[in-house]
């Protein structure tokens, strides 16, 4: 069967704080056969048209008569078609996108930079600090605890930072129990992997979208990146973390009988 997936608005909370505070939010629409995520479409209206402009808040002189050009873009990517950016400005030229090289040869591994959710829902434990110590060092965190090599922006509009090489690493962790929904990563999955990277579940398996609004309960998070020795060590770093954070809570627990 083919199946539509929509998200009139994801990034709610982005959408709702607003462009001068830097939020982001997207259309997501994908199309899905046989349970497989086809056709992936993002409409981000405050996304910066370019890869290197990093500015996600509108500035104070920015305004819908002067940013025609520069802020908005459509990502489109379909399977077996590659990934493609478009300007929200009628007439202008596509440009076709990828991610970062996952051979080191412009980032290396350990310089890889994280884009992750403004929402702590995202990462209801704390998590992605703990990853990031593994693949960046002791200092990868700055005095507030934040990940130095992070950009925090809403909704699916991470995959297409992601997808033009902004940055190198996805990651989605929700509180234990939170079972995800399809709409939330099947147009991501397709734009992210159409660019050259690689999504999965927090193991390491390729994410399943045939059973039905929602994904499994078992998938306890979902990971993306820009693939190769790059997911291998994402996947690695969410072990490593999470195995310390069960040992902590284990000494903790024996401590206190």
């Amino acid at each position: 069967p083919r199946v539509w997936c929509l998200d009139p608005i994801d990034g709610t909370r982005g959408f709702l704080r607003g462009k001068r505070q830097g939020g982001q939010y997207c259309v997501a629409l994908a199309l899905l056969e046989g349970g497989v995520p086809t056709i992936g479409i993002l409409g981000c209206p405050n996304l910066p048209v370019s890869p290197s402009d990093f500015n996600y808040a509108w500035g104070d002189d920015e305004s819908e008569d002067n940013n025609a050009n520069t802020r908005g873009c459509l990502f489109v990517a379909s399977r077996g078609g590659g990934c493609f950016q478009l300007p929200l400005t009628p007439g202008s030229p596509s440009i076709r996108v990828t991610v970062t090289p996952n051979d080191e040869s412009t980032v290396k591994v350990g310089a890889a930079r994280f884009c992750i959710g403004v929402e702590k829902y995202s990462d209801a434990l704390g998590q992605c600090a703990g990853m990031a110590k593994v693949i960046h060092g002791d200092a990868a965190l700055d005095d507030k605890g934040e990940i130095k090599l992070a950009r925090r922006i809403d909704s699916q509009a991470k995959h297409g930072v992601l997808a033009r090489a902004g940055a190198e690493f996805y990651v989605r962790l929700p509180k234990p129990g939170y079972v995800e929904w399809i709409w939330d990563h099947a147009a991501g999955n397709v734009v992210v992997e159409e660019a050259g990277g690689e999504m999965t579940d927090v193991d390491g398996n390729p994410i399943d979208f045939s059973l039905g609004p929602q994904l499994s309960p078992d998938v306890a998070g979902v990971l993306a990146s820009n693939g190769g020795i790059f997911h291998s060590a994402l996947v690695e770093a969410y072990r490593v973390q999470e195995s310390s954070h069960f040992a902590g809570s284990a000494a903790s627990s024996s401590n206190e009988q």
